[in-house]
């Protein structure tokens, strides 16, 4: 939960929507619900108050068109970025929230993407050497794009290159994928994940 509030904290729509929903929702209290001492008040200033309360809800309906057409673009920019995928078979194509291609790398270079906030974390091997590239997408988007891919959601903040481990083993009591590669780290699979990994693996 607290994951979530900071997110829609960082979204400058929904800040500007919570605070004129809470002016909204202050001036029609004043209105209905004035408390004595303002009594007079309110009945003077009434229709300002009133209309203001117009204003501060067409300006919130605004801003919902606004979110919601920003939302339709990104829709449109996935919905692109994976026909333009499914035509240049053979590649891993990644692209940013924008639609903008990135990356595009062999499905065999690439081992795990790794959350990093508002950004993925590609990590994958390019002139015999791992690299890593920073994009601004969402885990959830990634895992959307490959769903019919060999890319699986392991972790709240990995996918993995399923073609690419070497071994599923225990440590701890934990799940962790191997890839036998010294330059890469042991990626742990969380419970929610555990019975989708083993069934990729054993079937």
């Amino acid at each position: 939960m607290r994951k979530a509030l900071l997110t829609y904290l960082k979204n400058p729509y929904y800040v500007a929507l919570w605070v004129l929903g809470l002016v909204a929702v202050t001036g029609f209290c004043l209105l209905f619900f004035w408390p004595y001492r303002l009594y007079d008040w309110v009945l003077t200033n009434k229709s300002i108050l009133f209309w203001s309360e117009i204003g501060v809800l067409a300006l919130m309906v605004m801003l919902l068109v606004m979110q919601i057409s920003h939302l339709q673009s990104e829709i449109e920019n996935i919905r692109r970025s994976t026909t333009d995928s499914s035509e240049k078979a053979g590649m891993y194509n990644f692209y940013d929230e924008r639609g903008e291609l990135k990356l595009s790398v062999k499905p065999e270079n690439v081992y795990y993407i790794e959350s990093a906030d508002n950004y993925v974390q590609v990590h994958y091997r390019s002139a015999n050497k791992l690299q890593m590239l920073l994009i601004r997408n969402s885990m959830k988007n990634i895992e959307w794009r490959f769903k019919d891919m060999h890319l699986v959601r392991c972790h709240r903040s990995y996918i993995v290159n399923a073609d690419l481990v070497q071994a599923v083993r225990r440590i701890d009591g934990e799940m962790v994928l191997d890839f036998e590669n010294t330059e890469l780290p042991l990626l742990p699979v969380s419970k929610a994940y555990n019975e989708q990994i083993m069934q990729f693996f054993t079937n």
